[in-house]
């Protein structure tokens, strides 16, 4: 049974803890850490854990009861318990992002690098929803023939707080379709850009600016736009389209059931990310439950992934000044992630 220790306790966190505990098999929880105790204490409580909140990040890292070290604090917190749980050989799951800046996503994957295995596993969930899965058979397939462009949606009915800032734009939604298209196109990006378009009059977060249209273009010539919506009011929907030489492939409008009833047709639309990407959510942590667990390196999005995305979405908050396109450059891949 793998011993996870968890560090940060909001929304992100009780999705995970309860698949843990209610959905997935082979795992539980033995420590978690909130730097609010009381945090800490009611997710104990929610879900019967029976144990004591850590009292530290380092307590909780180098305790005996833990084995692995999953990192669900805020965005710009994740670094140094990464960093510190690969020094004792302890693999993490991290939620998005790997770190918030390049710097910061530069050095831990020249610290796993140096471990010379993979002990990093960043939540970009995507990749195992059944329907994104489908999407990137069909292409890999040849099905539509080689992909030539793309198009993605992504929209939320509000900003989760009035705090909700421009760039949570990019680091918070956008990082999401930078993780996949590359995946799906099966290449590396060459430049980004990010324009505004017409305010939304009825958005109510003063720190704000949006709507948002990203454009990344690939190495090989390809061009996706995302649309990206924090006021669209109805709901969370995500899109995307591929365009292939002889076909196109896309994501169902929305993966639900369809009513047909008093002179309308229509499905419904969750409000969260929850909703739509539940079974993601589960398959990617059992895969890495399964992995860690059996002494193997995780397969699913690692720190390099981490790293690029990280990399283009800096760059995308560059672009987002003066709405010019940026060009991209990582550097060399190392073997490590080839």
């Amino acid at each position: 049974m793998l011993r996870f220790g968890v560090i940060g306790c909001g929304y992100i966190s009780h999705v995970h803890v309860n698949d843990i505990v209610n959905n997935l098999h082979g795992a539980k929880v033995t420590a978690i850490y909130d730097i609010n105790k009381s945090a800490a204490e009611q997710m104990i409580d929610e879900f019967d854990l029976g144990i004591e909140p850590s009292k530290s990040i380092d307590e909780l890292i180098n305790s005996s009861e833990v084995d692995s070290v999953l990192v669900f604090s805020k965005n710009d917190t994740h670094t140094e318990p990464i960093l510190k749980a690969l020094a004792i050989d302890k693999p993490v799951f991290t939620e998005k992002p790997l770190a918030t800046t390049t710097e910061e996503a530069k050095q831990i994957v020249d610290a796993e690098v140096k471990k010379g295995k993979r002990m990093i596993q960043v939540g970009y969930m995507r990749r195992y929803d059944p329907y994104y899965q489908e999407l990137k058979q069909t292409i890999d397939n040849g099905e539509i023939g080689t992909p030539l462009m793309g198009y993605c949606r992504h929209f939320a009915p509000a900003p989760t707080t009035n705090d909700f800032q421009t760039s949570d734009v990019i680091n918070d939604s956008f990082v999401h379709e930078i993780s996949v298209v590359s995946w799906l196109f099966n290449d590396d990006y060459k430049s980004v850009q990010v324009q505004y378009a017409r305010p939304n009059s009825t958005n109510t977060a003063a720190g704000l600016k949006e709507p948002q249209v990203a454009t990344l273009k690939l190495k090989n010539g390809a061009i996706v736009n995302t649309y990206l919506d924090i006021n669209s009011h109805y709901g969370y929907e995500v899109k995307c389209q591929v365009i292939g030489e002889t076909g196109i492939a896309e994501l169902p409008d929305m993966p639900s059931t369809r009513v047909h009833k008093d002179e309308k047709i229509y499905n419904s639309v969750p409000l969260e990310s929850g909703g739509r990407f539940e079974k993601a959510f589960q398959l990617e942590f059992q895969d890495f439950i399964d992995h860690v667990s059996t002494g193997k390196e995780p397969t699913g999005p690692s720190a390099w992934t981490g790293y690029t995305v990280t990399f283009t979405a800096n760059k995308a908050l560059e672009s987002l000044k003066n709405g010019q396109i940026v060009d991209l450059e990582f550097g060399q891949k190392p073997d490590l992630y080839k």
